[in-house]
């Protein structure tokens, strides 16, 4: 046993004996790991709290069979780094550098090599978990299935995951990137279509408006035939910034990425949710004023300010997932509703018939996830309207949301979505029920929070990487 894999048994220990207690109390407790991509307001009380901040060590990884065992706070740039060394990466990888391999599983990720992997709980082949009695036992598709499938997209409410078995692809020093200007959400649609068809390992979009919008294609590439783009550093443009400049200049062009700026092309400014401090702030927004203020327009630093001054509840932030047939006629419903824009569109997987609790759970081929992240008009109840008439328009065209960002769900509707018996009986079977809140409290918006700009920076500056406990 090497010196990394006896810390983690320790560690793993550590939480077990923590949740005998719990168990033995009956008391609901929250997973608490330092950091959260998540936009609903978390609160932990300190003491019922699990502790998994130390969780982070990549313990292995095998170049010959293509895997890495990774604990479950490992965050995203951490993995990539580590794996790429040998010439690895996970086939899918989160956007943000920050989201963690536990995150990733448990909130239902997925990025633009989505249309080809699925989300990121599919390219991992096993999990060590801590349930709710304090047990260790290890998670599989042919070991313990039923909770393997059932603990993806299920917010910490059947265990603990500690550790994670993930699958890992052949990777090139850069990402051909083909970018595609289409002047429709029809046509937007059609074009994700002749991609997906086409031999690349990544599609994604952004629509800037109605009119206007860019389809991206990427493959794998170790030659520089086009020219190179970065967008880490703080001198270069924000990604979709430099995305919009193309297509006002080009119909199809072609660029080459570095593999790590690409990965995460989106770090910086949070897709487009950084514009909005400019604007709040009534700061210029240009490349000089981004330059300058680049440390706090990262994802990690954004979204501990997004926590602590509870401005979320200000916008709509959704993920929703549809079937080909709904995405149109639901695009013209979001413009009309709330002229959000730029709008994030992003080919998905499918799920499995045991993978219940999955955004891409959907009778349907050909799914297509679109992101919607924007201020509205109006106060927080003009803003909870909104949002509960999106979710029961989604329902209406047989889709689901993502549920790590906002739900307004009343219970008796959110279970008609979910299967509720086939998830308590697993809560049940799992000793979940007594220590773990369930789905639904994990992720229902439950009341209104007073937005303070003050306390955020105060929390910013005291302790950036931190959540708050209260």
């Amino acid at each position: 046993m090497t010196e990394s894999e006896k810390l983690h048994n320790k560690r793993v220990q550590k939480i077990s004996a923590q949740l005998k207690k719990f168990y033995k109390q009956k008391k609901k407790v929250r997973i608490y790991h330092g950091s959260t991509n998540s936009t609903r307001t978390q609160e932990f009380k300190k003491d019922e709290i699990v502790y998994i901040t130390d969780l982070n060590n990549v313990i292995e990884v095998n170049p010959k069979e293509k895997y890495a065992v990774v604990e479950s706070n490992v965050p995203m740039d951490k993995l990539v780094e580590e794996t790429f060394k040998f010439g690895l990466i996970p086939p899918v990888v989160m956007e943000f550098p920050g989201i963690t391999v536990g995150g990733g599983i448990q909130g239902g990720a997925g990025e633009s090599s989505s249309f080809k992997w699925g989300l990121f709980h599919h390219i991992c082949l096993e999990y060590e978990m801590v349930l709710g009695d304090g047990k260790i036992i290890t998670a599989s598709s042919k070991k313990t299935s039923d909770l393997y499938w059932g603990t993806a997209c299920s917010y910490g409410s059947l265990g603990i995951i500690t550790q994670v078995k993930l699958r890992l692809i052949s990777a090139k020093k850069f990402i051909h990137l083909t970018y595609h200007k289409v002047n429709s959400f029809k046509e937007s649609i059609k074009s994700i279509e002749e991609a997906s068809r086409d031999s690349v390992d990544f599609i994604d979009g952004i629509l800037f408006s109605k009119q206007t919008g860019v389809i991206m294609s990427g493959k794998f590439s170790d030659k520089k035939d086009a020219p190179v783009v970065t967008f880490r550093k703080a001198i270069d443009d924000w990604f979709y910034v430099h995305a919009e400049k193309i297509i006002k200049k080009h119909k199809k062009w072609k660029e080459i990425i570095p593999l790590k700026d690409y990965l995460f092309r989106y770090d910086r400014g949070a897709f487009w949710a950084g514009n909005y401090a400019f604007k709040r702030s009534r700061i210029p927004f240009n490349r000089f004023t981004r330059f300058i203020l680049n440390p706090l327009f990262k994802t990690r630093t954004l979204y501990r300010f997004l926590q602590a001054i509870n401005i979320s509840q200000r916008q709509i932030v959704q993920d929703f997932c549809l079937p080909r047939e709904s995405v149109l006629p639901f695009l013209e419903l979001v413009d009309k509703m709330t002229n959000i824009y730029p709008i994030w569109i992003c080919p998905g997987w499918v799920a499995k018939k045991y993978d219940k609790l999955s955004p891409g759970y959907l009778s349907n081929n050909f799914i297509i996830d679109i992101g919607v992240w924007g201020k509205t008009q109006g106060d927080f109840e003009h803003l909870v309207k909104l949002n509960r008439d999106l979710e029961k328009t989604l329902t209406e065209y047989k889709g689901r949301k993502v549920l790590y960002a906002h739900s307004y769900y009343p219970k008796d509707e959110f279970w008609k979505i979910y299967d509720f018996k086939w998830y308590e009986k697993l809560r049940k079977k799992y000793k979940a029920e007594k220590v773990f809140p369930d789905v639904y409290e994990k992720t229902k918006v439950s009341k209104k929070y007073n937005v303070s700009i003050t306390k955020g920076l105060l929390n910013v500056i005291k302790s950036p990487f931190k959540l708050p406990i209260n």
